[in-house]
């Protein structure tokens, strides 16, 4: 695994913050550092990341837990070596 992703998933899996507010900001900075140590990204990746960015900043029942394993799953499907396919995808249809 890319030692970027493992770097953002060993984060995400030891974040600790209580609050959403604060899950999301913290959670988003470290977000957007992957994406720049990932850059370029594939347009399959741009969009997953889109995706997850919108979901952590504006889903509305502010569960932390379903938020961390939703973020654990889509980040390492980044990874190209991981061999999933745009089939993969959740959110495609």
């Amino acid at each position: 695994m890319n030692s970027d992703i493992q770097e953002f998933l060993t984060f995400l899996k030891n974040e600790d913050d209580l609050d959403y507010g604060d899950f999301k900001r913290e959670v988003d900075l470290h977000l957007m550092r992957l994406v720049e140590s990932l850059r370029p990204l594939s347009r399959e990746q741009q969009l997953r990341l889109a995706r997850v960015r919108e979901e952590l900043l504006w889903m509305y029942n502010d569960d932390i837990e379903e938020m961390r394993t939703l973020l654990a799953d889509e980040v390492q499907r980044l990874d190209p070596r991981a061999g999933f396919r745009a089939s993969d995808a959740p959110f495609q249809s």
